[in-house]
């Protein structure tokens, strides 16, 4: 089989060699390990162990690790947060993860421009991530999350209706 794919304007060339069942299980071992050090435990350490120098993130357009090792520190010192793998897919050299990521916000704390006071309210959403890996790091990250829920349960928003 060969032809090409796309994702979000990025296409590849593939052919019969892309397809590996023992590399896609290696990655997706590499994301799980990568969401409960990184996520879980709040590893500052570990991202530059999973995430290679130049990873690219399409969510926010910016390239590097430092979000990331911001984001485990600020997780590293959050109770309550939790980041289930529901399943993960994987394809040559991408995974996806469905995931459901709970958080506890216990300080005040801004998100997305709105004010958040800490008082313990904790939201659940669902999160589907994919990743592209290369070399044994995480060279890209896309995500789609469900950001309206976390924004309603935190009293942020209202619901239509």
């Amino acid at each position: 089989m060969s032809g090409s794919r796309q994702l979000c304007g990025m296409t590849q060339a593939i052919d019969n060699r892309w397809h590996d069942p023992m590399t896609e299980q290696t990655n997706k071992e590499l994301i799980r390990a990568y969401t409960r050090d990184v996520f879980d435990q709040g590893n500052v350490d570990a991202v530059d162990r999973y995430l290679a120098p130049d990873f690219l993130n399409h969510v926010t357009g910016r390239s590097g690790t430092e979000d990331f090792k911001r984001l485990a520190a600020e997780l590293g010192s959050a109770p309550d947060t939790s980041n289930v793998i529901e399943f993960m897919v994987a394809e040559g050299d991408l995974v996806v993860a469905l995931m459901t990521v709970t958080r506890t916000v216990r300080s005040n704390t801004t998100i997305f421009g709105y004010a958040v006071e800490g008082r313990g309210q904790s939201y659940t959403v669902h999160h589907i991530h994919i990743y592209r890996v290369a070399d044994g790091k995480i060279q890209e990250h896309w995500a789609l999350r469900d950001d309206i829920s976390m924004l309603r349960q935190l009293g942020l928003i209202q619901a239509a209706t």
